[in-house]
């Protein structure tokens, strides 16, 4: 199974919607928590399984994918957070910290915008500083690496000069003869 390392495509928000309009009653829709492999059973499965496969299916160890929910305050509002058992709690919290204090910072650049603007500056400015710290992440690997190619040539040169010329050589054995 493929892990994924965007969050954005682990996590969404999971609430219920309400749409009512004047002549119809109200419908509620349900988003699903978290994107990941369907862990529901095929309901139209017409399939009839012997007791041979059925006894090997017991057996075959189970890919179901245990989900822990956390609950995190963002702006004032608590979202309860699915998340997958490879993710621990605590880097949960510590992305809802962190996205708190950005929807913060925003507020109060932006007081009196609404709720949803609020939101969507926010995730501007995220976008934002992750643009800016990779493109600082590129500049300093492209630094390393303009110092380890200086190190390895002086490195070769320092070889180099300790080589002894073919005269230096040439004294040497009739010196030691």
């Amino acid at each position: 199974m493929k892990k994924s390392s965007n969050i954005l495509g682990k996590y969404s928000e999971g609430q219920l919607k309400k749409k009512k309009t004047d002549s119809e009653p109200a419908i509620v829709n349900y988003q699903q928590l978290y994107k990941g492999p369907a862990l529901s059973k095929k309901v139209t499965d017409n399939s009839r399984q012997t007791l041979e496969e059925k006894i090997a299916k017991r057996a075959a160890p189970s890919n179901v994918i245990e989900v822990t929910q956390v609950e995190v305050d963002i702006g004032g509002t608590t979202y309860l957070v699915s998340t997958p058992d490879d993710v621990t709690v605590e880097h949960i919290r510590k992305v809802a910290s962190l996205a708190d204090d950005i929807y913060m910072e925003t507020k109060e650049n932006n007081q009196y915008t609404t709720t949803h603007k609020l939101a969507v500056l926010s995730l501007f400015e995220a976008c934002d500083r992750l643009l800016r710290v990779n493109a600082e992440n590129q500049s300093l690997k492209t630094e390393l690496m303009y110092y380890k190619q200086k190190s390895a040539l002086a490195d070769k040169k320092d070889s180099e000069k300790l080589k002894p010329t073919p005269m230096e050589e040439l004294s040497d054995k009739l010196g030691n003869k």
